[in-house]
């Protein structure tokens, strides 16, 4: 049996170019990387408490956009669902000269919870590393419209090959009740599809997932009579989710789907 390993996301090891460009922050290096990551973490709480996101963004490094206006854009949402003045440090972790895991607690995202921020040490500059650079993030969160479905979302998917995560485009929220799919998958006549479910929201720090991932195992068709019926449990209230979906099978599959919320 194949093992369920997702392959490694792109490297955080950076190339710049394009649109992309590495930003400046004014935390120094220090010679205590945990004092120094600390200090970088709260001025990025404190820049985006004031709403100065054009600044916030030359704190970090983030590559889920393509492009500072619409980095600078959500941002603002970011701000408009989470309470960057509730955030609090209560631990660092240095785990080399110049990488630092800094835990905090806070809203994030509409939830109070406990998370983690790593920090990184660039030409004497400390920044946040904020999301990934996956292909599947930058598609997810990029669409040309940002909208959100309350009630009803749907999605589709071509050529879903083994072992990596994809991210449903249009973002719901949820009134904290289960979230449910009806919908088809099909690898081919010889190979089942294989297929896993789950919830994920769009935060600040990157992707946060919720509850158990739900597998569906074998070949559903279009057909009104022939699909699946799943219900994702777990999900508190909040916005800007999204299905995170993950092809196990040998072969690339193809589906679609509604996504149901109350």
């Amino acid at each position: 049996m194949m093992k369920k390993l997702l392959l490694p996301l792109l490297s955080l090891s950076i190339t710049l170019g394009g649109a992309l460009c590495l930003n400046t922050s004014t935390a120094n290096a220090s010679d205590n990387p945990e004092v120094a990551a600390k200090l970088a973490v709260q001025e990025f709480f404190d820049t985006m408490a004031e709403g100065s996101f054009t600044e916030a963004t030359e704190l970090v490094i983030d590559m889920r956009y393509p492009n500072k206006e619409k980095q600078i854009a959500k941002y603002e949402h970011y701000n408009s669902v989470s309470d960057f003045d509730s955030m609090k440090i209560i631990d660092t972790h240095a785990m080399d000269d110049s990488t630092v895991v800094v835990t905090f607690q806070g809203n994030v995202s509409g939830i109070e919870s406990e998370n983690e921020l790593y920090v990184k040490e660039f030409e004497d500059k400390w920044k946040l590393i904020l999301g990934d650079n996956d292909p599947a993030t930058v598609a997810a969160l990029n669409v040309p419209e940002f909208s959100t479905h309350a009630v009803v979302d749907y999605y589709s998917f071509t050529g879903f090959n083994y072992g990596r995560a994809h991210y449903t485009t249009n973002s719901f929220s949820t009134q904290g009740n289960a979230v449910n799919i009806i919908g088809w998958q099909y690898a081919s006549t010889d190979f089942h599809a294989d297929v896993s479910y789950q919830v994920a929201q769009d935060s600040f720090i990157g992707w946060k997932t919720f509850g158990n991932a739900t597998s569906v195992y074998g070949n559903y068709t279009s057909a009104a009579s022939d699909r699946f019926t799943i219900s994702l449990t777990g999900i508190p209230k909040g916005n800007d989710y999204h299905i995170r979906i993950v092809n196990w099978a040998p072969v690339s599959v193809d589906g679609a789907g509604n996504v149901y919320t109350n």
